[in-house]
Parts: structure tokens; sequence; C-alpha cells
């Protein structure tokens, strides 16, 4: 048995890895709206989301090139396929985060679309 305390200090923690298929993190945006938000993530694999407190708002881009905000409820769970990045209004914030242990993540600007990295997990 491994137990792991949820401090919730940094941005994004990895909390547990199990090494070959998934890992999970502690997620607590840093910005405080989505006119802060310059760039999106986009994994190879679903990442899934849930809130463990505060206020935290999720902004995805779908197919089309539109933005949509989605706001965390508690006992939710969210799963992006689709670029995203994450806003907390009043810093309150923190979600649970279930990812792939490999994986590519390919960041993108909000605006234009052009990839500006690719980051290699795993």
């Amino acid at each position: 048995m491994q137990t792991v305390n949820i401090n919730a200090t940094k941005e994004w923690e990895v909390i547990f890895n199990e090494g070959a298929h998934w890992r999970i993190g502690i997620y607590r945006p840093k910005l405080r709206s989505a006119a802060e938000i310059t760039e999106l993530e986009q994994h190879t694999c679903p990442e899934a989301f849930l809130l463990l407190e505060g206020n935290l708002v999720m902004v995805s881009k779908n197919k089309e090139g539109f933005l949509t905000e989605t706001r965390l409820e508690p006992k939710q769970m969210v799963v992006f396929t689709e670029p995203h990045a994450g806003y907390s209004p009043d810093g309150t914030g923190v979600a649970y985060v279930v990812e792939n242990a490999i994986f590519e993540t390919e960041y993108t600007a909000i605006n234009s679309g052009e990839v500006t990295r690719k980051v290699a997990v795993g």
C-alpha cells in the first residue's frame, strides 16, 4: 500500500506513476482568467479531470476551432481529447488528473492554432 498526501502547491505535480500505462497528477492552475491563456495542450491520449476543491474552469477548442469553457463540478469527471488549458478565477481550483504514462503533448497558440512546441513523456 502507498499513501500520498496531496498538498497542491505546484501548478502540476505527478503524485503517482504506474510506469507503463497510467499516472495521476494534481493540477492547480496558476492563471485566473481565460484571457490569460496563450496556449493549449493536446495529448496523444485522453486526459481525465476530477475537481477536488475550489473553482476551476477548463478552456477547450473543438474541431471547428471554437473555444468552450467548462466549469468543473464536484463528483463529475471530464475527459479531454481536444486542445485544452485551465484557469481558476479565485485561485482555489485543484483537480485530480489521470492520463497515460507514455504520451506526447502538442502545445498550440490559442488564437492561431500554430504549434509552439512538442513534448514527449515517458
